[in-house]
């Protein structure tokens, strides 16, 4: 073999050792989260002002088993009053239940009892691999049969979810779930339509095809399995969307496919000049509330 030849193969090599590098650690960051733990939500919630009174409120901790028995951490927050109204609060990417605990006083204003939980791979719960909505769509799965065993089956029920809590969310719809509506917050449409959207964003559009190869190999999971839009496909759920004009991470083009896809009843709130999951931060609690408040209106009649 001619020295050139050589050197080729060796830049070859290098290059192909390097992107495969790459991939696995992207795949690794989608899998397994780096996130808060509950004190740091907690603080980020307080700087923000989102935190409120929630260290005053009545609350109780449990767990229940998920998906496959998968241990989920769980607060319960009563209403204000008794009330036969729940629902269960689903937070986002490498946050855990603190991170719920911004919506928690807009619905307990409604008259609802809130669930917040840690998503499986985050919060207190075991590390496991994070599927951004799907596998984590079966736990919520689990949680709403939970709650109707724990409270009944004549409760009114809804889900509330923010970005991966939306996918989580929305992807349960799909499972025709003993619910009454849903809200989701900020939500994307398909999990690698995303990825392959940010990362053409950063002139690395060719390479997300590796990395998805990186984690349908490492992690036994395509990240297109992982699509709330087809979950919509014959949901019948009333569905209320909410999304910044702003946002440059999951684009409010998201959940206009969204509105378009469900069969249902369907409203579509976009928040001028909100970026990512700040909606309820640049609205403020009363105008959020409000929003919740006319949509379930429509939804509960």
């Amino acid at each position: 073999m001619s020295r050139p030849v050589a050197v080729v193969l060796g830049i070859v090599g290098v290059a192909v050792v390097g992107v495969a590098g790459f991939a696995l650690y992207m795949a690794s960051t989608i899998a397994h989260p780096q996130g808060n733990d509950l004190k740091a939500e907690c603080q980020w919630e307080i700087d923000h002002g989102l935190w409120g009174d929630f260290d005053l409120l009545p609350q109780s901790e449990y767990q229940v088993k998920g998906y496959d028995g998968y241990e989920l951490h769980c607060s319960f927050v009563p209403a204000e009053h008794t009330s036969n109204k729940y629902v269960i609060i689903s937070h986002g990417f490498r946050s855990n239940r603190y991170g719920a605990v911004k919506y928690v006083a807009s619905y307990r204003k409604l008259g609802f009892n809130c669930i917040i939980y840690d998503i499986r791979a985050h919060g207190e719960n075991a590390p496991t691999t994070c599927t951004l909505g799907n596998l984590e769509s079966e736990d919520l799965l689990t949680l709403i049969q939970d709650t109707h065993q724990r409270y009944g089956k004549d409760i009114t029920l809804g889900l509330h979810g923010e970005s991966m809590g939306s996918a989580t969310t929305l992807s349960a719809l799909g499972k025709s779930p003993d619910i009454d509506f849903a809200v989701a917050d900020c939500g994307f449409a398909n999990l690698y339509d995303l990825l392959q959207a940010g990362y053409d964003q950063a002139h690395l559009g060719a390479l997300m095809p590796v990395v998805g190869a990186a984690h349908r190999l490492r992690y036994g999971y395509d990240l297109h399995d992982t699509n709330p839009i087809g979950a919509l496909k014959n949901n019948e759920v009333p569905l209320c969307l909410i999304h910044g004009s702003d946002d440059d991470l999951i684009a409010p083009s998201n959940s206009e496919k969204l509105r378009d896809a469900t069969k249902g009843y369907v409203e579509l709130h976009l928040v001028d000049g909100a970026g990512h999951a700040e909606s309820r931060e640049f609205l403020g609690e009363d105008a959020y509330t409000e929003i919740i408040a006319t949509f379930l209106k429509k939804a509960l009649h």
